[in-house]
């Protein structure tokens, strides 16, 4: 074989030795030892969408492990109960309040008045003539039933001017304590009579009822004073069961029915 022959032989033969991998620069990818080992570990910094030959990519994201995810078919589908309407209150509906506590709630009576109750009458020792005429302020008596005469505020007229608005009125009279014994219960608290108010107690000259309005108070700290006539038993009524001349409680405006008596008489 000729030199020049042998010569061409030798260069094929070492370019087909080296081959040149342009490639792994170009792309900055690993060689094949390096693709071995990203096939056992993928690499996590590897570039979003470029994967080493031979390597596969997965972008799949679970909430949870699939493998005890129940399938559609293993739960039963679930009927809505149905709701008894009438059964169903609403959440924000407040609960009616009872009667009793309505009651216990309610403010007393506007004609319960804290009052004095003193006596007049023949043998009062004021020299006061009988209180059972037809001279009484209002200008009528009763007989029977009890009757008082009313401070000033609560009869509504001065002395001299007749008849008050008061004049007829019915009040339930509650004895309970001594007001000259520091309002000290008496013995027999709680004593009550009704009486029909037939006389003025006039401001001029009786402390007791010397208020200005029903809102004020006399020097025994009531609001209205009833003195009561001796001469038909109302003062007895009242005081006697509890052995004194004087009392304070309440009074009571209430209806004529309860009233003992039956007429008056002018």
């Amino acid at each position: 074989m000729h030199l020049a022959q042998l010569l061409l032989l030798a260069g094929a033969t070492l370019t087909v030795a080296t081959p040149y991998h342009s490639w792994k620069h170009e792309h900055s990818w690993a060689g094949e030892d390096d693709c071995t080992a990203e096939e056992e570990s993928p690499s996590s910094t590897s570039p979003a969408g470029l994967s080493p030959p031979g390597t596969t990519t997965s972008t799949s994201v679970s909430s949870g492990p699939t493998d005890v995810a129940p399938t559609q078919s293993a739960i039963p589908p679930v009927e809505p109960a149905p709701v008894n309407d009438a059964a169903v209150a609403p959440a924000t509906a407040a609960a009616p309040a009872s009667s009793s506590s309505a009651a216990s709630a309610a403010p007393p009576s506007s004609s319960a008045l804290i009052s004095t109750f003193t006596q007049y009458g023949s043998g009062d020792g004021n020299g006061s003539p009988n209180c059972n005429t037809a001279t009484a302020a209002c200008g009528f008596y009763t007989h029977p039933g009890y009757n008082a005469a009313a401070s000033q505020a609560l009869y509504g007229a001065g002395p001299g001017a007749g008849a008050g608005s008061a004049c007829g009125q019915c009040y339930k009279l509650t004895a309970l304590t001594n007001p000259y014994d520091n309002d000290a219960p008496l013995s027999a608290a709680g004593t009550s009579i009704v009486v029909k108010v037939n006389n003025l107690c006039p401001a001029d000259g009786n402390p007791l009822c010397s208020q200005g309005s029903l809102s004020d108070e006399n020097t025994l700290g009531a609001n209205v004073n009833f003195d009561l006539c001796m001469d038909d038993g109302a003062a007895a009524a009242l005081f006697n069961s509890s052995g004194v001349g004087a009392a304070k409680g309440t009074a009571e405006l209430v209806s004529c029915d309860l009233w003992s008596g039956s007429a008056d008489i002018s």
